[in-house]
């Protein structure tokens, strides 16, 4: 078990500094500033919220979902951040690109990626036909938080599984 835990992490730092460092160029530093805003609590509290008192009652309905979603993700990704404790990359590596680090200093998992994989879910279900895009959103914010120094690729991938697998668990109990 422990070959396993020395070959992920050191997969993690390798694939962490190949996003970090040498694909880094100002256009891609721009936008990733960007994407990652679409999984942060303002991004993500203002469009269920607007969604929920939107006037059609199937878009509440969808607002309410992903409130629902939404919040027990974030129980559970703050749950595990401070049961882990996981300084975040740019805190214990060298050399690395920072740009906008955060003021939590826990990486694991990665919140903004959580809720970014939450939203999709959520979208995608009850409109199908942008289910692609939605997902590719939530790709990309995964992507800007390893992109930006703030997460290690498995704090995100974590993240992104979080997200599915409590989707999956509240449409079985009915309450999505």
């Amino acid at each position: 078990m422990n070959a396993i835990g020395g070959f992920v992490r050191k997969s993690d730092i390798s694939l962490f500094y190949l996003f970090n460092r040498k694909i880094h160029c100002n256009s891609l530093d721009f936008l990733m500033k960007y994407i990652t805003h679409l999984g942060s609590t303002t991004f993500t509290t203002l469009l269920s919220l607007s969604l929920f008192i939107y006037p059609k009652q199937e878009v509440r309905l969808i607002g309410g979902k992903m409130i629902i979603c939404l919040l027990t993700t974030l129980l559970i990704v703050q749950f595990i951040k401070k049961t882990v404790n996981r300084p975040r990359p740019y805190i214990t590596l060298r050399d690395i690109i920072p740009i906008n680090p955060p003021n939590c200093s826990y990486s694991f998992p990665s919140g903004h990626t959580c809720a970014a994989f939450t939203m999709a879910i959520v979208l995608a279900k009850h409109i199908p036909s942008l289910g692609l895009i939605f997902l590719m959103l939530a790709i990309m914010v995964g992507f800007s938080r390893v992109y930006l120094g703030v997460h290690y690729p498995t704090d995100t991938i974590i993240g992104a599984i979080i997200a599915f697998s409590t989707s999956k668990l509240l449409v079985i109990l009915g309450l999505i």
